[in-house]
């Protein structure tokens, strides 16, 4: 692979750009001193600026401000600016800011420097670097030159900047908190693509007061007419640069019509044109239509359209008129209008033959080179058009998707057939689509134009459409599409797309509680394609549309596969989606697993959101609460970044549950209302099943019963938006609870009775213990011993609670309760002493209270629980002690949560101080004392 141009390097310290000839800029004290407050507080701490207004209102002026009060005070300074011609370039701006930097490449984690050396084209990776790790790469490199000396990281006309660098930089901005970083950034006023969270400072420049305008004109245009200078106040309406640019390039401009602003401006530099000689315009137009800044590229390809010498001389002109700077090698614009009014001053074939001259003269960079040719070529060109499907798989394996969309469709209107333009659109849109971005999709579908005879493509229009949508819309018709769908693929023999239909089909009647028709019809469909009996969306398929009638089976299918690492993290989870949706957790939480850690190195975040939360769940089933929380949290956290609502949701409903079963119910019912607003935007009905199933279990930790018997007959009343049958089993031991303290165990008989028939003839284990919890509940007091017994394991051949510690101690607690009430308090005691340790090692405080107080009423007291130094943790400070416990360092730390080294150390800090230790010698003993609630 070939690497891009070289962009200018950072600016030097002490480096002040020509806006700084004057102390202060005229009427942004306030914006400036908004700036020195930054730079001041850096010990304290890094920030992102986010600068915007208007073209020429004086947004680089104050960049250059930024650049200067942080050199005086000893900060380093890299610098990047978006061009419009650059914008094709995966990490072209990137690359420019961290040319400095790249010395320190080799003490990054290995595929940190193998993802950003691929990344700038410095070597081919063996797979497509994610974003995220070039990402991380990114920080790790800031953070450590930021040991050293603080860091000021510029960014000018981000509107302007590649795709790739720009989610390098929102992921950069959005971590800055505990690095010595300030991050400045400007932008128009027209994009509205977000950078940095809430935590930006936001600035937005406006026009310059009436005394500071008429100031800097004057300064600018001494000796104006009464009539011009009043005109140019009025239309400049305090914009700085067209105060002072309108007054330069248009004093001779009478009654011209009123234009907008921008225009206006670009009008006043290509005015200027006109006094230049025709040598010197052709320049102007060959710097403006080149992708780089390289003098010696721009004298070629003038020499190429001229057909004479030209030299470096035949630029001053444009520089006396400054329109241009020159730089050592390197000729830049003063303001990107100038580019912008050279390329509209350049008719077409002028530009047409100024590009060809420079696929000419680009010799050593492939990509640029075919840039240009096809700047150059009108008309079809199918050669051209086949390397540019080469620099698509070129960007692909470098990460960068949004550019390898581009280039599919400009190769496209390079092709010669429909056909051929119809398949480099079609492949696009799966590309954009992947990438999360529907109206693209549809764009690049509607110009695909494809026959209607040509089914297998309609099918893939289909599974682009599927997969750009919400995941959780409750729409059957959907269901039976996408089994229409399956069908044409398999008959076209893409037996792999049939399979991904059908699992997506399957996934959407879980979602949306289908038919028993539909569900029995997207099996059928799936038999038909004859998948191994191991291919994981063959067992998703089953799980998603009978978990509990084929849950048995399915059961030992994994539990054949779980002793096996798969590698593939996507195969991993499907498995454990597929075991949850069963209810065997304890196998689930292994494949999760598998397929977190895979995901986390990989950098592939979006899906390691929603890969964490079906692992936090499984965790939180077999007693892992804390882990849970922690997934929860990161889910949540990586989600938000990478715009996965529906798994903001589902992690802020599994974030309700643990806080409700913990008794902090207030907080439990904010996450509930913040999971309920977006579950009901998306018209998610799991997430409200699994929601009301949080809010019940917290009610009857609270001795709620009746209100909790509300929230969760909501999963068993069909014109609910909360039924949904493939999850109302997840509630059935609560629900039972509930209804029966509630004087409602009829409702509760009934659900038993039809979750037990569907689950027969074995239900797996964790349905069949809390098919005997609830038996226990609904038995006569003579009855209801033989159930306790069994669901206990310590009779008869039933399943044991073993394995799920909060259903256990639930077991155990009830059990007691009952033996007291039987008069056999002596025997009561075990086992409410073993559900008051057990609740207490979960944290599950209510429930301990419960505990406690039985076993007062059976005659035996115990202390409160002791609350221990983890206790005091937040879940990521928790996750980095245990990292840090196993002799991870910090860089390792930061690797695996996507945090620079210094936010480490800072958690680290307040950890140690938490913990009342000085040294990660310390952690391993406060960490041994977390309780196991399955032990």
């Amino acid at each position: 692979m070939t690497r891009r141009a070289k962009k200018a390097t950072s600016p030097r310290k002490g480096r002040v750009g020509a806006t700084l000839a004057s102390p202060s800029l005229q009427g942004r004290a306030q914006d400036i001193a908004l700036i020195d407050h930054l730079i001041e507080r850096i010990d304290q701490g890094g920030s992102t600026l986010v600068i915007s207004g208007e073209p020429g209102i004086g947004k680089s002026a104050l960049l250059d401000v930024a650049r200067h009060r942080a050199s005086e005070r000893g900060f380093s300074v890299l610098s990047m600016t978006g061009v419009l011609a650059e914008v094709h370039l995966p990490f072209a701006a990137l690359e420019q800011a961290l040319r400095p930097l790249m010395k320190g490449a080799e003490g990054l984690v290995p595929r940190q420097r193998s993802a950003l050396l691929a990344a700038f084209g410095m070597h081919d990776d063996a797979g497509p670097p994610d974003i995220f790790l070039v990402a991380l790469a990114t920080l790790s490199l800031l953070s450590e030159r930021a040991t050293r000396e603080p860091l000021l990281l510029v960014a000018d006309d981000a509107q302007w900047l590649d795709q790739a660098t720009f989610e390098v930089l929102a992921f950069v901005s959005r971590r800055l908190s505990s690095d010595p970083i300030v991050l400045v950034v400007a932008m128009r006023d027209d994009f509205k693509s977000p950078l940095g969270d809430a935590s930006a400072q936001r600035l937005r420049l406006s026009g310059l007061d009436a005394a500071d305008a008429e100031h800097l004109l004057d300064a600018n245009a001494p000796g104006l007419p009464a009539e011009l200078r009043s005109r140019f106040l009025k239309e400049a309406s305090g914009n700085p640069l067209a105060l002072v640019e309108l007054a330069r390039g248009e004093r001779a401009a009478g009654d011209t019509p009123w234009l907008p602003l921008t225009d206006r401006l670009e009008r006043a530099f290509s005015n200027r044109l006109s006094d230049l000689p025709p040598i010197a315009r052709l320049l102007l137009f060959v710097t403006a239509e080149n992708d780089g800044t390289s003098l010696h590229e721009i004298l070629s390809a003038a020499e190429a359209v001229l057909g004479e010498r030209v030299g470096i001389d035949a630029m001053a002109s444009a520089v006396a008129a400054k329109l241009i700077e020159i730089n050592g090698t390197e000729v830049r614009f003063r303001h990107p209008l100038v580019r912008s009014a050279m390329h509209q001053a350049a008719d077409p074939a002028t530009r047409q033959r100024i590009h060809a001259a420079l696929a000419a003269v680009i010799h050593d960079q492939l990509d640029r080179q075919l840039w240009h040719r096809a700047a150059a070529t009108i008309g079809p060109d199918d050669e051209l058009a086949g390397e540019y499907d080469l620099m698509a798989a070129r960007a692909l394996r470098r990460g960068a998707v949004a550019m390898a969309i581009e280039v599919l469709e400009s190769a496209a209107r390079l092709s010669s057939t429909a056909k051929a333009r119809g398949d480099r659109l079609l492949r696009a849109a799966e590309l954009a689509a992947d990438l999360g971005q529907p109206e693209l999709m549809e764009r690049l579908l509607r110009q695909a134009d494809i026959d209607e005879t040509n089914q297998l493509a309609l099918v893939r229009i289909a599974w682009c459409r599927e997969i750009s949508q919400p995941p959780a819309v409750n729409d059957p018709a959907k269901i039976l599409a996408l089994i229409g769908f399956a069908a044409k693929a398999h008959a076209a023999g893409a037996i792999n797309l049939a399979a991904n239909l059908l699992w997506r089909a399957a996934q959407r009647c879980w979602w949306s509680s289908a038919s028993d028709e539909l569900c029995t019809r997207v099996h059928d469909a799936a038999t038909r394609l004859k998948l191994p009996e191991t291919d994981s969306r063959l067992i998703a398929i089953s799980a998603y549309v009978e978990p509990l009638r084929r849950g048995a089976d399915l059961y030992l299918k994994l539990q054949g596969l779980a002793g096996t690492a798969h590698g593939d993290p996507t195969v991993a989870s499907i498995l454990g989606s597929a075991a949850n949706v069963i209810g065997t957790f304890d196998i689930g939480v292994t494949f999760l697993a598998e397929s977190s850690a895979v995901l986390r190195t990989q950098g592939r975040l979006s899906d390691l959101a929603r890969v964490l939360f079906a692992q936090g769940w499984a965790e939180m089933e077999v007693g892992d609460w804390r882990g849970a929380m922690r997934e929860a949290e990161e889910s949540a956290r990586l989600a938000e970044e990478t715009g996965g609502l529906p798994w903001i949701a589902a992690a802020t409903v599994l974030k309700a549950r643990l806080a409700g079963m913990q008794g902090n119910l207030e907080q439990s019912e904010a996450y509930a209302a913040q999971a309920e607003a977006l579950a009901l935007s998306i018209g998610a009905s799991f997430l409200l099943a699994m929601l009301q199933i949080a809010r019940g279990v917290s009610a009857i930790g609270a001795g709620r019963h009746w209100e909790a018997f509300e929230h969760l007959r909501r999963l068993f009343t069909p014109a609910d938006p909360a039924f949904n049958f493939g999850l109302q089993f997840f509630g059935l031991a609560d629900f039972v609870e509930a209804a029966v303290s509630s004087g409602n165990a009829d409702e509760a008989s009934r659900v038993l009775d039809e979750i037990e028939r569907a689950s027969a003839p074995t239900p797996v284990p964790w349905v069949g213990t809390m098919l005997q919890y609830g038996k226990a509940f609904l038995a006569a007091p003579e009855d209801a011993e033989l159930f306790f017994l069994q669901g206990l394991g310590l009779q008869g051949p039933g399943p044991a609670a073993k394995k799920w510690p909060f259903l256990r101690a639930r077991f155990l607690l009830a059990y007691g309760g009952w033996l007291r009430r039987q008069r056999r308090s002596a025997n009561a005691r075990a086992p409410l002493r073993e559900a008051r340790d057990m609740f207490d090692a979960l944290g599950a405080s209510p429930w301990s209270d419960r505990a406690r107080e039985e076993l007062r009423a059976s005659g035996e007291t115990s202390r409160r629980r002791t609350e221990q130094v983890w206790d005091t943790l937040t879940p990521q400070e928790l996750h980095i002690a245990q990292l840090a416990a196993e002799g991870l360092s910090n860089k390792e730390i930061g690797a695996r949560l996507y945090l620079s080294h210094r936010t480490v150390g800072y958690h680290l800090h307040r950890i140690f101080s938490k913990a009342g230790i000085t040294s990660r010698s310390g952690l391993r003993p406060v960490l041994a004392s977390i309780s196991r609630p399955a032990d």
